[in-house]
């Protein structure tokens, strides 16, 4: 979610308490995020769901970044970029926090799955056009689902 060169920055930082706090609040917010998700999947936001939203808002509210207009050249036309300045360890969660919102606000919840892997925990967002995706990861749970099942058969047959 950040460039290596920001990571780098802020790797040998004297304040390793900082950067273990931010270590821990990621890991709240990734629990709240999967939480969040999990009971809201399968069916549509509701005002309901706003309720549940202030962690994510404070987070968002401590961002230091702007935007920026940027003309790339050869005819395109210009584009936004968003600038951090980097000043704490804090603000390394703040790309985060954006693309939790940005998942929240335009994402169709009835669209987003749980992997029907046995041993898997992940969720997706299923994006076919029929809906009908049942893995996170059709090279890996997929095809050990349909391995299972192909065993099962040769054993049964």
């Amino acid at each position: 979610m950040i460039a290596a060169d920001v990571a780098g920055r802020f790797r040998p930082s004297k304040d390793q308490r900082a950067l273990d706090g931010v270590a821990g609040r990621a890991r709240e917010f990734r629990d709240w995020l999967r939480g969040f998700v999990t009971r809201h999947m399968g069916k549509p936001l509701t005002a309901g769901a706003a309720k549940a939203l202030g962690s994510l808002n404070e987070l968002l509210a401590g961002d230091t970044s702007y935007q920026v207009v940027e003309v790339v050249g050869g005819g395109q036309a210009p584009r936004l970029r968003r600038v951090r300045r980097w000043e704490s360890p804090n603000e390394l969660l703040h790309p985060v926090a954006e693309a939790a919102a940005d998942l929240i606000c335009s994402v169709d919840f009835r669209l987003i799955r749980a992997c029907e892997g046995s041993a898997c925990s992940l969720l997706f967002l299923d994006r076919t056009k029929a809906h009908g995706r049942r893995w996170c990861s059709m090279a890996v749970c997929g095809n050990r689902a349909k391995a299972a099942a192909h065993r099962a058969r040769y054993r049964n047959g």
